[in-house]
């Protein structure tokens, strides 16, 4: 549990970042889509970053846990790091693209990628470590 929390925390974080640092990021047409459903809505840009930094994550997490019967036959042929490369990106463009969020920092985005495979990978291993009695 300590390690979803942690991993879902983490993955919120960069994502955000991610988004927040990109000085191109364009969400006018997100906000657009809300203020159509939801009237009078006053939207902050930091609040609409959260809120899609949150939902990459779970989708992020969902994956995790929704291929985690099928990661073992990948894993025997392929590396670990690129099972987590590819959940990191199935679900940041499977939510940029159903939220139509273009803009972005690509060099960013790349950052994310790598960083977040590599902290995946060692939160596997660090968690797997500490549930091994001595």
């Amino acid at each position: 549990m300590f390690k979803t929390v942690t991993r879902f925390f983490i993955l919120t974080l960069s994502n955000y970042l991610t988004l927040n640092l990109s000085k191109d990021v364009d969400v006018d047409q997100l906000v657009n889509d809300i203020e159509s459903i939801f009237f009078n809505v006053n939207i902050t840009y930091e609040s609409l970053y959260l809120s899609v930094s949150l939902l990459i994550s779970l989708t992020s997490i969902f994956l995790i846990y929704f291929f985690r019967p099928f990661s073992e036959m990948y894993l025997i042929y392929y590396l670990k790091i690129s099972y987590y490369f590819f959940i990191n990106l199935v679900s940041l463009s499977s939510v940029y693209i159903v939220l139509r969020i273009v803009g972005y920092s690509r060099l960013n985005l790349l950052i994310y990628l790598l960083s977040m495979s590599i902290f995946l990978l060692l939160s596997e291993k660090i968690s797997k470590n500490t549930q091994k009695p001595f």
